[in-house]
């Protein structure tokens, strides 16, 4: 089997990454670097800083796991300092670097984007389906479920960034699939969407720990994530593969615990693809695991 790709035009030695999320600082660039990852994803970043939500924001177990953390990172300032020295660490380790950015409107996603191809990242991912976002019981609006907001983001990015800017958008799983061929037909007129990373997390899922939720905020909501995502996100990329134009790749996301996951993943139509949970589970470890298992399935 042949490891090497590309996303975007940037070659990576083989198809796995971190997913956004899980690397927020200097010090996790350089862990992460220094792991077998392809590249290291970085955010997502927001304008000022964030300290996430509280109280229990994380569970895993055997079959699924469930997250609120509120998008949880030190702010614009502090990426505008420190983007450039990720850039030189992950480059060092022959790794490019990407920049996932969270926006609060259509000019934020500009700005952050710009700030970001200005520290020098490879590659800025746009995080158009983050669910854990609450500003008291209100939940924040989920850009991608709406294609005039996200037309607006990729039409603001592009006029910031230039048309030739390497941008991926990430979204979430939509069962609809009327509007996953509108979201698609949004993204594949935009000429600075590259790629498309498919799925973020399962929006508002719940889970009980006895007679209390397991996660604290926002009433016990959650994103919805590991093994049980895997069906999903399989579906969601052998849709987008037939809906996008073919200059636009996918990366894919949810449920890969194994080596044959990554496998089926890429036989649906994505070029590469990133974990979350099971990095959270296994750290730095977990991408060694999983290409040997890669190996050994393409070996059988």
């Amino acid at each position: 089997m042949e490891l090497q790709t590309e996303v975007a035009g940037i070659r990576l030695e083989h198809p796995l990454m971190n997913a956004a999320g899980t690397c927020r600082s200097l010090e996790e660039v350089k862990e992460l670097s220094r792991s077998a990852s392809a590249a290291v994803m970085v955010g997502s970043i927001t304008v000022e800083p964030r300290t996430g939500n509280t109280g229990d924001v994380y569970w895993a177990g055997p079959m699924f796991s469930l997250n609120s953390l509120g998008l949880p990172n030190r702010g614009a300032p502090y990426y505008r300092e420190t983007i450039s020295e990720m850039v030189a660490v992950a480059h060092g380790e022959n790794k490019p670097l990407f920049v996932s950015v969270a926006g609060f409107s259509p000019e934020e996603y500009a700005n952050l984007t710009e700030l970001a191809f200005g520290g020098g990242a490879d590659l800025v991912e746009q995080n158009l389906g983050c669910p854990n976002v609450w500003q008291g019981s209100t939940q924040k609006r989920i850009a991608c479920f709406d294609p005039a907001l996200v037309t607006e983001i990729l039409h603001r990015v592009e006029e910031r960034v230039g048309a030739d800017a390497k941008v991926s958008v990430k979204i979430s799983p939509l069962s609809d699939p009327f509007a996953l061929a509108g979201l698609a037909q949004v993204i594949g007129a935009s000429k600075v969407a590259k790629v498309v990373t498919t799925v973020n997390t399962f929006p508002n899922a719940f889970s009980y720990n006895g007679a209390k939720p397991r996660i604290t905020p926002g009433g016990g909501f959650a994103g919805f994530a590991g093994p049980a995502m895997k069906p999903i996100g399989l579906g969601q990329v052998r849709q987008l593969r037939e809906l996008l134009p073919d200059r636009i790749q996918i990366i894919g996301v949810g449920g890969i615990t194994h080596g044959k996951d990554i496998r089926e993943y890429r036989e649906s139509g994505a070029v590469a693809v990133q974990v979350a949970t099971a990095y959270l589970e296994r750290h730095e470890q977990v991408f060694s695991s999983l290409l040997d298992e890669l190996l050994e399935v393409a070996s059988v």
